[in-house]
């Protein structure tokens, strides 16, 4: 029964750690003690509804169990946080992917200390103790983790706009991926081999620089958007010197004209009265 306890408080630390990582990424709806009651109901729901199927039936679904915590966790999150739906579901992705690799990883060690048995989960095996106890750190790394992830991408331009919801298709690859291999492990009651882990790891990690990549070529297309804005404006601030230019030279073209007109006036000679006959004034006799 004390694997039972064990496992009904590792949920609690993920309630606690999701309540943490969602307030950072997402913003809270309501107060933090509103937000904590609502952490600790999808806690207790977790525990009610999963454990009991997973360690106490005879046989389980377990794509109907992964369902419902999903279904769970999205309306917690749609309910409790603010942001878009797109960043709702792209922090959840993260953190759903970086708890699936440690998760994983915790499996892979117990396995090569303890027997797994005749199924992956039971009560009083130490090889499901072994594997809670060890993925208690890692849990916390992989929270640590998605939320460095999430850091990076909310400098890039393309956590923003349009382009959000590709940024949740690459980690919802992850999470459909640690899906399969959730059954597959569960059905073949053994380990997964590290090559399969290793290339789980690799792939996030392709994920993350495919990101780095998007982010990059936006900076070039916004760059070259703004070279070529700068050249069109330069372009017409040119056509408005030459026209002013050209303004200048014709306003110094008349000036001259006008100037030569003034110096023909000046030279010409000043005319003589007319006397009252009608001649021209001259000499008395």
């Amino acid at each position: 029964m004390y694997v039972m306890i064990l496992n009904i408080l590792a949920y609690g630390h993920d309630a606690l750690m999701g309540l943490l990582y969602y307030s950072r990424t997402l913003g809270r709806r309501y107060s933090m003690k509103t937000t904590a009651l609502a952490a600790a109901g999808w806690w207790a729901a977790q525990s009610v509804c999963k454990l009991p199927a997973m360690y106490l039936a005879d046989d389980y679904n377990m794509t109907l169990i992964m369902t419902g915590q999903l279904v769970l966790m999205i309306v917690y999150l749609f309910i409790f946080y603010k942001s878009s739906p797109a960043r709702k579901l792209l922090s959840f992705m993260l953190m759903a992917a970086s708890l699936g690799m440690a998760e994983f990883t915790s499996v892979l060690i117990a396995a090569n200390i303890f027997e797994i048995g005749d199924r992956p989960l039971q009560l009083g095996s130490e090889f499901t103790v072994a594997g809670l106890l060890i993925m208690r750190p890692l849990a916390t790394l992989a929270y640590y983790i998605a939320f460095q992830i999430w850091n990076a991408l909310q400098r890039s331009s393309w956590i923003h706009g349009s382009r959000q919801w590709l940024c949740v298709i690459l980690p919802l690859s992850q999470v459909f991926l640690l899906w399969y291999l959730t059954e597959a492990y569960t059905e073949a009651l053994e380990t997964l081999p590290a090559p399969v882990l290793a290339g789980v790891f690799l792939a996030a990690a392709a994920d993350i620089y495919m990101f780095v990549v998007f982010d990059q070529a936006q900076q070039r297309e916004d760059m070259e958007n703004e070279l070529r804005l700068k050249k069109h404006l330069f372009q017409l601030e040119q056509i408005r010197y030459e026209k002013l230019r050209s303004s200048l030279e014709e306003t110094a073209r008349l000036r001259h004209d006008y100037q030569n007109y003034l110096l023909a006036l000046r030279g010409m000679p000043a005319a003589e009265p007319e006397t009252e006959d009608g001649g021209k004034g001259g000499e008395r006799i």
